[in-house]
């Protein structure tokens, strides 16, 4: 936040002289946050949160137009996803911001109301009730290097060999790495010493050029790039990842009706 604990500690001493109660309690443990300091973080985001959205009102009056702010993680619909952007920009009048990110930022930001869509992998359940989600398109993961791709069977019966590899994975906290951490797991192998991790599939074609390493990728990604015969590539992939559009249920109609035209356009 760029703020030292000095300036800090001035601030919450001039609220609690405002609100005429403490915002801490003193313990064994040192000064926690009470009940009160609690309630006013919650207060904090909602208040941060129509900030965001009011400065977005005042641009779009200002400027006459609307804006969509649009953030992704999966690169399965990329292309699809930006001729369906290309085509509501052209045809309703509305500016869009692409940004690309990890999971937990896409999220993050869409529930402070600072991104309207995202499009992301969906491995697990949406325990936020303000948030809705569609599924738009499902996505086979393989793991291959210079030679070939592999079944998740081959990659278990050959893990002394291949673990011995520089490893090419997506970053922690993505669907596909999730997935394949939760793989080893199970079949009690640790993650691999020699790894390189990535949060973007750019560079990746260069770097399984090698005969030193192996990874892992969507098979949309590599036909994208003709990486060896898509056919080996459907026939060894074991992995499904589930890619759809989220967006806040208290979006405005420009975002709602954005999202349906996703739906009805992308074909992946």
């Amino acid at each position: 936040m760029s703020l030292t604990p000095a300036a800090i500690s001035k601030t919450c001493i001039e609220f609690e002289k405002i609100i005429g109660k403490t915002l801490f309690s003193r313990t064994i443990h040192g000064l926690v946050p009470n009940e009160i300091a609690k309630r006013v973080v919650e207060s904090s985001i909602l208040i941060e949160k129509e900030i965001d959205r009011m400065i977005l009102d005042i641009d779009s009056i200002y400027n006459k137009k609307s804006y969509i702010n649009i953030s992704f993680q999966s690169n399965s619909i990329v292309s699809e996803m930006m001729k369906c952007v290309l085509s509501i920009a052209s045809s309703k009048n509305i500016n869009f911001t692409v940004n690309y990110g990890s999971r937990d930022e896409l999220f993050s930001s869409l529930s402070k109301g600072k991104t309207d869509i995202i499009f992301a992998s969906a491995y697990n359940e949406i325990i936020d009730d303000r948030i809705n989600y569609k599924h738009i398109v499902s996505d086979n993961c393989v793991i291959i290097d210079r030679n070939g791709a592999y079944s998740i069977k081959e990659i278990i019966e050959n893990w002394h060999a291949l673990q011995e590899k520089v490893w090419i994975l997506p970053v922690r906290g993505t669907a596909m790495r999730d997935r394949f951490d939760s793989i080893l797991e199970y079949n009690g192998l640790k993650t691999p010493e020699n790894l390189i991790e990535l949060n973007s599939i750019l560079g990746t074609a260069s770097l399984m050029n090698s005969p030193e390493t192996i990874g892992m990728s969507t098979i949309s990604h590599l036909k994208s790039i003709n990486f060896q015969d898509s056919k080996i590539l459907e026939e060894k992939s074991d992995i499904t990842l589930n890619v759809g559009v989220y967006w806040r249920r208290d979006s405005k109609k420009i975002i709602s009706d954005a999202v349906v035209f996703f739906q009805n356009n992308i074909n992946v």
